[in-house]
């Protein structure tokens, strides 16, 4: 095989799966964000640092609970797929759930917003 279709093969295999990663629609952004593997670590994450820790103390705490690494900095191309609000434990988080670009993989972050008052909310405050 010649040197000019090699390429040309690996280019589209890695343009495919580029491709196949990204959400229909969605272009990728360039990311720099602590990422976990599921929701709700992403909660306990950023529950740790509302509650004063700093970023490399709750990125251990958490991984040290989960007992493998689950949560860690990524910088690189994703696309935010989900986005939704949660109530956990009193506390209203918002989530985002961002696909990688490089391979398909969904990670999590979350960021805490305020103490949840359903009674504010109910009259509308």
């Amino acid at each position: 095989m010649s040197t000019k279709l090699i390429l040309a093969i690996a280019a589209s295999l890695l343009l495919v799966t580029h491709v196949a990663a990204q959400v229909p629609g969605a272009t990728p952004q360039k990311l720099n964000a602590i990422l976990c593997d599921t929701e709700e670590q992403a909660i306990q994450l950023a529950s740790s640092q509302a509650s004063g820790q700093t970023e490399p103390m709750a990125i251990n705490w958490v991984n040290k609970a989960a007992g493998a690494e689950v949560c860690g900095r990524y910088i690189g191309y994703a696309v935010v797929e989900i986005e939704k609000t949660e109530n956990k434990n009193g506390g209203l988080f918002m989530l985002a759930g961002m696909r990688f670009s490089e391979d398909g993989r969904l990670g999590w972050t979350a960021r805490w917003v305020s103490p949840f008052n359903s009674t504010g909310l109910a009259r509308g405050t």
